[in-house]
């Protein structure tokens, strides 16, 4: 009769752990899938964006501010963060060392994915280079051709 009881506590404690793990794992596959799920289309350079708009990926104290991306002459595109305050932030190492704006990690909060809102500044960038970009390549003036052509003979150019 001991083992019986010892076997049904041990089984109640087995089945007690295996609840609250899985509460645990559903908590952060929760987190996990609204941080990849969330995720603003990129359409004007600066561009507000919030908390709500990146979920659990948001890795700011501020709940919203603007991302914008700017052309440099040297290394590309300089990504920033301008938080509510007006203050602008580096998200990446062109804004912070061609630029001389301090880093986002001076309001980066205690979660969430920086990369994410790097990503989605590249996107920006990305928008404004395809603004910036002709749609057709200007038509080409070859030369004509001169020396030897495939049926031996030469064209001679006056």
């Amino acid at each position: 009769m001991i083992t019986r009881t010892r076997g049904t506590r041990v089984r109640a404690l087995a089945l007690a752990a295996g609840v609250l793990a899985g509460a645990v794992l559903v908590t952060g596959c929760s987190e996990e899938r609204d941080a990849v799920l969330k995720w603003p289309g990129a359409e004007s350079n600066p561009q507000a964006v919030t908390a709500d708009q990146f979920g659990a990926a948001w890795p700011l104290k501020p709940d919203k501010g603007k991302v914008a991306c700017d052309t440099t002459p040297y290394s590309g595109f300089a990504i920033t963060f301008q938080a509510p305050d007006g203050k602008v932030y580096a998200l990446n190492n062109v804004a912070h060392d061609e630029k001389g704006y301090p880093s986002v990690d001076d309001i980066k909060g205690t979660s969430g994915k920086m990369w994410r809102l790097r990503s989605f500044g590249m996107q920006i960038c990305s928008l404004e280079r395809t603004r910036n970009t002709r749609s057709t390549p200007p038509a080409s003036h070859s030369p004509a051709p001169h020396g030897p052509v495939a049926d031996g003979s030469a064209i001679r150019r006056p």
